[in-house]
């Protein structure tokens, strides 16, 4: 059979013309096609336009050349991203037309199938009622080769100077009005001035340290006339109810999990309500086609469920609560908004149309109000005031690992332990998980070193932290109180889900008078401040969708900060991130996978992530609705501390790095409560209250550990 019937039996008697049957031979030859493979390949592009018979007409086919030539570099960028690539290189972004079936998620999807390129090597990296606003009242209650060496090598630069870093001053920090040509974005990589650091105890940063002292610490070690609570000692009491923590994992019920993401929706819609006074007649469902503009509140969600991380404000979707859409989802037509920043799981309110029924195209967004802030009578703080003879408070705040990848030596953490009874002396000091970490190479691969300074070698990990860990941990002052959190790597925990009660004291064999466990994310307040703590890597695992100039150029982690205040949830990412590593190859693997071509040959297994229990995701949120004085969320990207929207924002960063390089940790100064110095903010009303404010009266500085 010739070339030409070949073309004609394929594509019909309308490529029966010599121009049509030499252009289509043509790409053929030029991209090692047979005329059936270029057959299917015009379905898919009639497919793509949303027709159901594409004409063979010139311009049509000058469109299909562009369409072949597209699939082509999307297999090149697919080759490409498993080798190393420059931070500075742009990804090719696919667009499309926003005509598509009405019929949402049986058409082509429109979430670019570009893989999310590396930026790092991950072994580089390691109840009493309370008033808290005016008016409301709150019921408190990584796998290498690695060497089984037991002694720690710090292989640290000998004799280097500090890297200077420019301080952080709280007071001139406007979030509106940043300068980004002053930022840079954290990395994964070990900063320069802990790569220069030989020695623990030296401030890498710090945030308002010319207007505030550092604390000198708990000095008086004097018993209180009750024998309860010695003099100058914090107080220290948790917020949330530890039994809800104490549930079965595994076992998620899917009507339980779905009436949560509902119940996010709905919550935020009566929230969005009554801050911009709307009526419940100016909400509608933005799947039905309307040529009214309407309000509706919903969640962000991919325009197709087999997106791969990588999208754009082109495929996107906004799911619906059953209330407010029957749970159906829509795609979104940004293409009138000129500045935003969206991502999976967000919680949006929006004001626009569906005209066709098929996309709701957004003529405006709605900004989501930030929650209130904590509280105090003038009572309580004189009292905390009291409590702490007028001086500062003291709180210092590590994260795990506290151990390299190869070694279990933990003289790193007692050289710190040293110095905060001896030198820094906190009132408190909070420590994060990971203590013991499953995904240890050295534990992942079952190679435990024998360990001489035990007559018994540990059997099991619990047994591991008893001899090992817990001696060291018992070492610490009991006038310093000591709150632990835990991470859903945590070998020692029972519970290996997001939200995750608490490890438990007994079985770690911790003294009761100064150890505190508290369940992850905690809410809980020392002396008057409130803490609200998270151990999961919300600030790595939150990936924008961006558009505009104004919204890109501020400071990425201040633009995470606000959507986390917002949201009023620790973790607002939907679904939780996993964390991967390639498998080591596999024979049978590979026969079976034969067919595979380049990184698609790559088997890939999970290691660990954030383990989101859905039906518990309550749990995460903010305890009632208002947002921590001090909002800490350990991240592996760089440490930092910040203000944003009056919050204190802090990731302490690793207390050791995956080399055996010296991290850091952060040491927060809070001056005493003084209703006399103008500090705090008086709320008039029927009982006086004064705001916090502690984002003027804190100071915090990172410290190599």
């Amino acid at each position: 059979m010739s070339g030409s019937s070949d073309v004609i039996m394929h594509f019909g008697p309308e490529a029966d013309k010599p121009e049509i049957v030499t252009a289509l031979e043509k790409l053929t030859k030029l991209h090692a096609l047979t005329i059936e493979d270029l057959f299917i390949k015009w379905e898919q592009f009639s497919n793509q336009r949303h027709q159901t018979h594409t004409d063979l007409t010139s311009k049509n086919i000058d469109d299909f050349k562009h369409f072949l030539q597209l699939q082509m570099e999307k297999r090149a960028n697919l080759v490409s991203s498993t080798s190393k690539i420059k931070l500075s290189t742009k990804k090719p972004v696919l667009k499309k037309s926003l005509n598509s079936s009405p019929l949402f998620g049986l058409s082509i999807p429109r979430t670019p199938t570009l893989k999310k390129r590396k930026l790092h090597d991950p072994s580089s990296v390691s109840g009493s009622k309370k008033t808290f606003s005016a008016g409301s009242e709150v019921e408190l209650s990584e796998k290498g080769n690695s060497s089984l060496k037991l002694e720690f090598t710090p292989g640290l630069l000998e004799n280097s100077e500090d890297v200077k870093v420019p301080p952080l001053d709280a007071k001139s920090i406007d979030v509106t009005t940043l300068n980004p040509s002053t930022f840079q974005t954290p990395t994964t990589n070990t900063p320069t001035a802990l790569k220069q650091s030989t020695t623990g105890g030296k401030i890498l940063d710090s945030l308002n340290p010319e207007s505030i002292e550092i604390s000198p610490g708990n000095l008086n070690t004097s018993l209180d006339p009750t024998g309860e609570l010695p003099f100058n000692e914090a107080k220290v009491e948790p917020f949330y109810d530890a039994k809800k923590y104490r549930f079965r994992t595994m076992r998620q019920n899917l009507q339980e999990a779905s009436d949560v993401l509902d119940d996010q929706i709905d919550s935020f819609a009566k929230i969005i309500q009554n801050h911009y006074k709307l009526s419940p007649n100016d909400f509608a469902d933005p799947t039905i086609q309307s040529q009214s503009e309407i309000y509706t509140v919903g969640r962000i969600v991919p325009d197709s469920p087999t997106y791969d991380k990588f999208l754009n404000p082109e495929s996107l979707a906004l799911e619906t609560s059953r209330i407010g859409g029957v749970g159906r989802r829509v795609r979104l037509d940004l293409s009138q908004i000129n500045e935003l920043s969206l991502f999976l799981g967000q919680i949006v309110a929006l004001k626009g149309k569906n005209a066709n029924g098929d996309y709701f195209t957004v003529d405006s967004t709605l900004t989501l109000p930030y929650p209130n802030s904590p509280v105090s009578t003038p009572q309580e703080l004189q009292e905390y005031q009291a409590n702490l003879e007028g001086s500062s408070l003291k709180v210092i705040v590590t994260c795990g690992p506290y151990f390299a990848d190869d070694s279990f030596s933990l003289e790193l953490l007692q050289d710190f332990i040293s110095r905060i009874n001896n030198e820094a002396k906190p009132h408190v000091l909070i420590m994060f998980g990971p203590f013991i970490d499953i995904t240890h190479p050295l534990i992942a691969s079952g190679k435990l070193p024998n360990f001489p300074q035990f007559k018994a070698q540990p059997k099991t990990l619990d047994e591991l932290f008893s001899k090992l860990f817990a001696p060291i941990l018992k070492t610490i002052s009991s006038h310093i109180q000591v709150i632990l959190i835990p991470s859903t790597r945590d070998a020692i925990s029972n519970h290996a889900a997001y939200p995750q009660a608490s490890l438990l004291r007994k079985s770690l064999q911790l003294p009761k008078k100064n150890f505190k466990c508290v369940t992850n994310p905690s809410s809980f307040q020392i002396n008057e401040i409130y803490f609200g703590c998270s151990n999961v890597d919300t600030f790595k695992d939150l990936k924008e969708v961006i558009k505009g100039g104004t919204t890109s150029s501020r400071y990425r982690l201040d633009r995470v900060s606000e959507h986390i205040l917002q949201q009023r949830r620790y973790y607002p990412v939907f679904p939780g991130s996993i964390r991967t590593r390639v498998k080591a190859e596999n024979s049978s693997v590979k026969k079976k996978t034969n067919y595979m071509k380049n990184n698609e040959e790559k088997v890939y297994e999970h290691i660990s992530g954030v383990d989101l229990d859905v039906g518990y995701l309550g749990l995460t949120e903010f305890v009632g609705g208002f947002s921590p004085d001090i909002m800490i969320i350990p991240s592996e990207l760089q440490y930092f501390a910040r203000v944003v929207q009056n919050v204190v924002v802090i990731n302490p960063g690793k207390f050791i790095r995956a080399t055996g390089n010296r991290g850091s940790y952060a040491q927060i100064t809070v001056t005493s409560p003084d209703l006399e110095d103008g500090k705090l903010t008086l709320i008039e009303g029927e009982e006086p209250v004064y705001l916090h404010n502690v984002w003027k009266r804190a100071r915090v500085d990172l410290i190599t550990s």
